[in-house]
C-alpha cells in the first residue's frame, strides 16, 4: 500500500517540486503598510525521498535515516525553517517562519519558488493576492482514490480591505480573520485579494 502510494506521490509532484505540505496549519498577517508574517507548523514530505524508497533506491531503518538527513539539511539551508524532525520514510515535523515586505519583495513562495503551495504577490494593478497552489486534477483524483489527500487550515490576518475571498469564515475584527479549511485537493484552493489601505 505504501510504495502504491509514494509512486503516485512521485508521479504527481516531481513536475511541482521536492516538497509536499500535509496535515497543517498556516497564518498569514499583513498590515496596511505591505509588512507580512508567514508560519507554517505541520509535516511535509520529501517526495524525491519518497521515490527512491517506493523503488528500493532505498531500503532499512538505517538507509532511510541517512537519506533522510541529506533533505533535512536541505530544508534547513532556509533560515526560515526553525524545526525540521523526520518522523518516518520520507514525512518531516517542521516549523516555518518568515517576514518581509510586498512593496519590497514583489512576492513569496512556500515551500519554494518551483514547488509552490501558498504564495503573496503584488499584482500589477496594486493588489495584493494570496493564493494556494496543487497538482493536477487528474493527479489529484488519482491520489485520493488511494487515500492520499491534503487537510489543514490556512489562517489569513489582515486590516487591509479584502475585494475578494473563498474563505469558510471570516471573523470581523481589526484586524479581520480570513480562515480557509482545506479538506480535500478536490476543492478550491485558498484565494483572498485585498487592497492596502
Amino acid at each position: 500500500m505504501f510504495s502504491r502510494i509514494a509512486a503516485f506521490l512521485c508521479i504527481t509532484l516531481l513536475a511541482t517540486g521536492c516538497y509536499l505540505p500535509v496535515d497543517f496549519e498556516t497564518d498569514i498577517n499583513i498590515d496596511n503598510s505591505g509588512k507580512y508574517a508567514f508560519r507554517y507548523k505541520g509535516d511535509m514530505i520529501a517526495v524525491t525521498l519518497l521515490s527512491k524508497i517506493s523503488k528500493g533506491k532505498v531500503e532499512g531503518e538505517k538507509e532511510i535515516k541517512k537519506q533522510a538527513a541529506i533533505y533535512k539539511r536541505d530544508l534547513e539551508r532556509e533560515s526560515g525553517f526553525k524545526k525540521v524532525e523526520h518522523k518516518k520514510f520520507a514525512r518531516y515535523e517542521v516549523f516555518y517562519e518568515h517576514q518581509g515586505n510586498i512593496h519590497e519583495q514583489k512576492s513569496f513562495d512556500f515551500v519554494r519558488s518551483n514547488a509552490r503551495f501558498l504564495a503573496i504577490n503584488r499584482r500589477s494593478d496594486g493588489l495584493i493576492e494570496i493564493i494556494g497552489d496543487r497538482p493536477p486534477k487528474k493527479y489529484v483524483e488519482a491520489l485520493i482514490e488511494r487515500g492520499v489527500d491534503a487537510r489543514g487550515v490556512v489562517r489569513v490576518w489582515t486590516n487591509n480591505k479584502v475585494m475578494s475571498h473563498n474563505a469558510h469564515e471570516v471573523r470581523e475584527g481589526s484586524p479581520a480573520l480570513y480562515q480557509s479549511n482545506v479538506r480535500s485537493m478536490r476543492e478550491p484552493t485558498p484565494s483572498i485579494i485585498m487592497q492596502l489601505q
